[in-house]
């Protein structure tokens, strides 16, 4: 989903080109329109823009002076300006200010819109694949990568002692984050490797992602990046210090400048969905995200980053390409021996992989992994009962965290000896030990899926009751993400897996619903219909009823009389 902003001080050009780009077309749209560059403000500040068409000359602010607060708050923004004058000193100084076209009015809309189409094109083209990799490879040669993993990993475990000597540490290392300032946390996931990858084109994947988000983060914010357990990505993310004071409102320019922290997470929010976007085209990965709420100060980063982890692994209904939003919530040792062959340390280093699989509710890959584990232990023997011992008391923690996790004690322990967990003896035979942890995983399994569908149908009542009641207001996707708390792109894929119906095609089916009953009533006027159903003009209504009716809505209210009349009524 692509979003356009359009901006004009002339509301009839405005009008005309939001019904333009309202027709089905080959660009996945979501359009706006604003009547001035300080409305234009309005939108950016609420959210991530795309694409801005926008007049160059207009009362007060100009189209330059608002191109440049767009580049300063999304630098990715493509810029294309519309002119009634064809003026060449115009034309160089949009141009170097980072616009990508420059349209006479007189040009006609197919201009226009072979002009967004080419914008659209050029919004992933600020990166190039095979020089991402080559960097990746370059990076990898070092051995500075590893020493940052592992002092921001421990910073991020909450290490107290990485803590206490970040003031010396963060110099050291190179990193471009303050060890006072308030830190943004953003988790990465690489949600499914493709087949052949491996180990090492896994790591120069992680590498290529890293690249990719430091390329779209780096003009507006400081960030440092660590990969960790074999599929994830960590970003630390900072403000830059503010270019300066914004000029005054009064003024005719922009609004004063806002919180810098609220910019903070509305920038870092917004440029993930690119980054996300720009993984899936240059290397045909499926990421997921999960950004923080809020920035914090270090010592409560650690408390942060377990969030991010289990919000990532709770998140509803696709379990691929994620884009979830954390919101305010009151929570706010030595290598072991080699035992067998190197085939069996090697199941045994996938605990790790065991336990994400039962945090993202992935129940076949589980018990697939878990069947493997368990035959480990299958043989007799005093050296087999060693590596039982190892198995056994590894799988605890994972179940103990999962259960904490999810509150789960009470619920469970109503069926399920969950006293038998932390005691091995209490199982008559390894067998018995298998089947204990395989039920408790079925049980754990059953009551995410029990959650998760509870909060996927309030997710979609939520959806249809704020549609509903707000017909003739602010329906644009990103409100709607606003109201239940999900990104409006991530939103828009979640609402169609979940009910087979775009979420857009649901609006037009609850407005022409809508529309032909009041029609239907004979007591407003199509105007007034228009209006309460949330259309800006009286054409945009017509060509929509007619195009799903077949009739005009004067047709189709007349016929309503008739069919009313014949009837008695």
């Amino acid at each position: 989903m692509i979003r356009l902003l359009i901006v004009d001080n002339e509301r009839w050009i405005v009008d005309s080109l939001l019904d333009l780009f309202g027709r089905p077309a080959k660009l996945e749209l979501e359009t706006f329109g604003a009547y001035s560059a300080k409305e234009a403000l309005e939108a950016l500040g609420r959210m991530k823009i795309d694409i801005v068409l926008s007049d160059i000359r207009m009362p007060g602010m100009g189209g330059l002076a608002l191109q440049r607060e767009i580049v300063r708050q999304w630098p990715w923004c493509k810029i294309i300006f519309l002119s009634g004058y064809d003026d060449f000193d115009y034309i160089q100084q949009a141009l170097r200010g980072g616009g990508v076209d420059y349209l006479l009015k007189t040009e006609g809309h197919d201009a226009v819109v072979a002009a967004v189409e080419r914008a659209a094109a050029q919004l992933y083209e600020a990166v190039e694949s095979r020089q991402l990799i080559l960097n990746a490879e370059r990076q990898m040669q070092l051995a500075r990568p590893l020493l940052v993993s592992e002092y921001l990993l421990a910073l991020a475990g909450g290490d107290p002692e990485a803590l206490r000597k970040r003031h010396a540490r963060l110099p050291e290392l190179q990193l471009p984050l303050d060890a006072d300032a308030e830190t943004l946390l953003v988790l990465g996931r690489v949600d499914d490797w493709r087949d052949g990858f491996s180990g090492g084109d896994k790591h120069l994947m992680l590498y290529a992602i890293a690249n990719i988000a430091e390329e779209y983060f780096a003009k507006s914010v400081f960030c440092t990046t660590v990969s960790f357990e074999q599929n994830k990505l960590l970003w630390l993310v900072q403000a830059k210090p503010d270019a300066g004071p914004a000029p005054d409102v009064a003024s005719g320019a922009w609004p004063q400048a806002e919180d810098a922290r609220r910019r903070l997470v509305r920038f870092v929010q917004g440029t993930i969905e690119t980054i996300q976007g720009a993984c899936k085209q240059l290397l045909q990965l499926s990421v997921s995200f999960a950004a923080a709420d809020e920035p914090r100060d270090w010592a409560r980063i650690p408390g942060q980053f377990r969030a991010l982890k289990r919000l990532l692994g709770r998140g509803l209904g696709l379990g691929q390409e994620l884009i979830l939003l954390d919101r305010p919530s009151p929570d706010g040792a030595g290598t072991q021996p080699d035992i067998r062959t190197h085939e069996t340390r090697s199941r045994l280093d996938r605990i790790g992989t065991l336990a994400a699989y039962l945090e993202n509710g992935e129940s076949a890959q589980f018990f697939a992994e878990y069947a493997g584990l368990m035959a480990l232990g299958a043989e007799e023997g005093q050296r087999d009962e060693l590596l039982r011992l190892e198995i056994y008391y590894s799988l605890v923690p994972v179940f103990l965290s999962e259960l904490n996790r999810w509150a789960a004690h009470e619920e469970m322990g109503g069926t399920t000896d969950l006293g038998k967990l932390t005691r091995y003896d209490s199982h008559s035979s390894w067998h018995a030990a298998e089947e204990y942890f395989a039920e408790l995983a079925e049980r754990l399994f059953s009551l995410k899926r029990a959650e998760r569908s509870d909060r996927e149908d309030d997710l979609i009542r939520h959806v249809r009751r704020y549609v509903e009641h707000n017909l003739a207001g602010d329906l644009s996707l990103t409100r709607i993400g606003e109201v239940v708390g999900y990104n409006p792109y991530y939103l828009t894929r979640l609402y169609k897996q979940l009910t087979g119906e775009g979420l857009t095609d649901y609006i037009a089916a609850t407005r022409l619903a809508r529309a032909q009953k009041l029609l239907a009533g004979h007591q407003l006027t199509v105007q007034d219909i228009s209006r309460a159903v949330g259309f800006m003009t009286e054409q945009s209504f017509y060509r929509f009823f007619k195009k799903e009716t077949g009739l005009t809505p004067q047709e189709y209210k007349e016929r309503q009389a008739i069919s009313k009349t014949d009837n008695g009524m």
